[in-house]
C-alpha cells in the first residue's frame, strides 16, 4: 500500500503549481492595475496607496479562482486511473485531495499577505501612517495590543472559514458523484435532465447552508474588529456588533457536523459507484 502521505505530497505539488500561476498572475494584474490607477487618477492629487489598494481590491478574485480551479482538480483526481489504481484506499485518497487544496489554499493566502505588505510599503514607510496608526489604534500606544486584540475571536473566525472551504470542497464531490450515479442507472434520455436538476438543488441546499454561515463569519469579524485595536476605525453603524464567541463555537460545531457528514457520504459513494475513466 502506498503511504498517505506520500500520496498527499504529490497532491499537494500538483495544487501547488497553480497557486504559483495564481500567485504570479496576481502580481501582474496587480501592479498594471496599480499604475492605472495612479495614471487616472494622477491630477486629482498625490496619493502612494494605489498599489495597496490594488492588490487589497483584486485578492479576493484570485482566492474565488483558487478555490474553483482546484475544486477541478480535486475532481480530476477522482475520475483519473493514475490516481484511482494507486494502491490506497479511497477514503485515504479523499482525505489526501482534500487536504492538499487547504494547505496550499492557506499557502496562497499567505503569498497574498505579503503581496499586500510589499505593495504598501510606500506608505507603510511615512511618518503620517505611524502618526494616525498611534492616534487611533490606541492599544498600540498604551502596550495593551494583546489584550485587545481578542486572539480567540480571531482564530474562530480562520477556523471557520477552513470549515466552510472543506464544505465547498466536499459538496462539489458530492453533486460530483450524485451525478455519476444518475448517469449509471437512468436512460440515457432522461440522465442528463435529472443530472441537472440534482445538481441544481444541491447546489441550492448549499448557498442556503452558505449565506447563513456568512452572516454568522462577518458578525465574528466585525466584532473582532470593532471590540480592540480598530475600535475607532469603524463607522458608528458597527457600533453595536459583538463578538458572540458562544455563537461562534455553535456555528463551527454545526459547519463540522455537516462536514464530517459529506465526508461520510462522499467516501461511501467512492467506494460504490465512482469508477476512473479510461
Amino acid at each position: 500500500m502506498t503511504s498517505f502521505s506520500s500520496i498527499f505530497k504529490e497532491l499537494t505539488k500538483s495544487k501547488l503549481r497553480l497557486v504559483r500561476r495564481l500567485a504570479f498572475l496576481q502580481i501582474v494584474v496587480g501592479v498594471l492595475f496599480g499604475f492605472w490607477a495612479l495614471l487616472r487618477m494622477a491630477f486629482q492629487g498625490e496619493s502612494k496607496s494605489y498599489m495597496l489598494t490594488a492588490f487589497i481590491t483584486i485578492t479576493p478574485l484570485f482566492d474565488l479562482a483558487y478555490l474553483f480551479l482546484s475544486s477541478r482538480k480535486n475532481e480530476q483526481v477522482y475520475a483519473s486511473q493514475t490516481w484511482r489504481l494507486a494502491p490506497i484506499k479511497n477514503s485515504a485518497l479523499l482525505f489526501a485531495n482534500l487536504g492538499s487544496a487547504i494547505i496550499d489554499g492557506i499557502f496562497l493566502v499567505i503569498l497574498q499577505i505579503v503581496m499586500i505588505i510589499i505593495a504598501g510599503l510606500p506608505v507603510i514607510i511615512t511618518n503620517e501612517f505611524w502618526q494616525t496608526t498611534f492616534k487611533n489604534f490606541g492599544s498600540i500606544g498604551e502596550g495593551k495590543l494583546l489584550q485587545d486584540i481578542h486572539l480567540a475571536d480571531l482564530l474562530s473566525v480562520i477556523l471557520l472559514i477552513i470549515l466552510i472551504g472543506m464544505f465547498i470542497y466536499l459538496a462539489v464531490s458530492l453533486i460530483n458523484f450524485t451525478g455519476k450515479i444518475v448517469s449509471d442507472f437512468l436512460p440515457e434520455k432522461i440522465s442528463k435532465l435529472v443530472y441537472f436538476l440534482v445538481v441544481v438543488s444541491l447546489t441550492c441546499i448549499g448557498l442556503i447552508f452558505l449565506m447563513n454561515v456568512y452572516w454568522f463569519v462577518m458578525n465574528s469579524l466585525t466584532g473582532f474588529l470593532q471590540n480592540g485595536m480598530f475600535l475607532t476605525t469603524l463607522s458608528k453603524d458597527a457600533i453595536d456588533v459583538r463578538s458572540n464567541l458562544t455563537e461562534n463555537y455553535l456555528t463551527m460545531a454545526v459547519v463540522l457536523v455537516v462536514d464530517i457528514i459529506l465526508i461520510i457520504v462522499n467516501i461511501f459513494l467512492l467506494n460504490k459507484y465512482h469508477e476512473a475513466k479510461i
